[in-house]
């Protein structure tokens, strides 16, 4: 739970840059989607009205702490749920709707130590927590849970460091504790950890294009697993191709990319894409 705890640390601490942001470069915008199907009472097929909506926060604040330090807060939050009409059930003219179905949600959170000793490559150690706004895999409703703490280290290059386009490539070992409330033990596990960020503006900031890939492949393990599902390689690869039309008005379409044996009940990789209209707004 040291880790754990550690990680909470740098929460708040990112917390506290934002509030105090003398100093720091700070990037923060909100999304919000919403996708409607609307059928009349008449309708002579099967479908029934859905309403969807998602809400996106991408937040990074930067600060060059001395000539050899440089600190990095990356914050991803999403959550977003269905409706669907359940139609006229008490027979009084009245259309029902279900309780809204999690369709998305994510909360992810990095600190990243880059020691900029102007050499070919520059040592790093990072944090991150990635979690759930609500977990309903139980019987129980658990807020904030599975959290899956990582603290890595190793080197880092940046490839492009123009205004407009950005690459960095990183490599190190990495140790991750999966917390689980439901759960009554901690799985720990170490191996190695590859990331590479690209980021890329178009126009006069029209749109964006943000992309993370990252490998880990695991080497120990503190759980037994007679399936060795753990010694498989995971990756993920996340996209974000951001527009804005005029005003306030934008198109988002998300592309994720997942694989973790250990956490699917087949070896079969996981995809999610979201295309949806919306409002943006950069509140820095």
């Amino acid at each position: 739970m040291k880790l754990a705890k550690l990680t909470l640390l740098f929460l708040v601490a990112f917390s506290l840059s934002l509030l105090s942001a003398k100093g720091w470069e700070v990037d923060s915008d909100i999304l919000v989607n919403l996708t409607q199907g609307i059928y009349s009472d008449n309708w002579s097929g099967s479908e029934k009205s859905t309403v969807t909506w998602v809400a996106q926060s991408n937040t990074t604040a930067q600060k060059q702490m001395k000539e050899w330090l440089n600190y990095k807060n990356t914050l991803k939050l999403a959550f977003g749920q269905t409706h669907q009409e359940k139609g006229d059930i008490d027979g009084d003219g009245e259309v029902e709707w279900g309780s809204g179905q999690k369709s998305t949600d994510k909360i992810d959170l990095e600190s990243l130590f880059r020691f900029t000793l102007k050499s070919f490559v520059d040592p790093y150690m990072a944090l991150r927590l990635e979690s759930q706004f609500v977990d309903e895999s139980g019987a129980k409703k658990y807020y904030v849970n599975p959290m899956l703490f990582t603290e890595s280290a190793g080197i880092m290059k940046s490839i492009i460091d123009a205004d407009k386009t950005k690459l960095s490539l990183r490599l190190g070992a990495a140790i991750r504790e999966n917390v689980d409330r439901k759960l009554d033990v901690t799985p720990v596990d170490g191996g190695a950890e590859a990331v590479a960020e690209f980021k890329k503006i178009f126009g006069d900031a029209a749109a964006s294009y943000n992309s993370r890939l990252s490998v880990y492949q695991a080497i120990f393990n503190s759980e037994k697993d007679p399936n060795g599902y753990w010694k498989e390689t995971d990756y993920r690869w996340d996209n974000m191709l951001s527009t804005k039309l005029f005003g306030l008005l934008s198109a988002n379409l998300s592309f994720d990319i997942v694989y973790d044996r250990d956490k699917q009940v087949n070896n079969k990789v996981q995809w999610k894409e979201i295309l949806g209209l919306g409002f943006s707004y950069s509140l820095f």
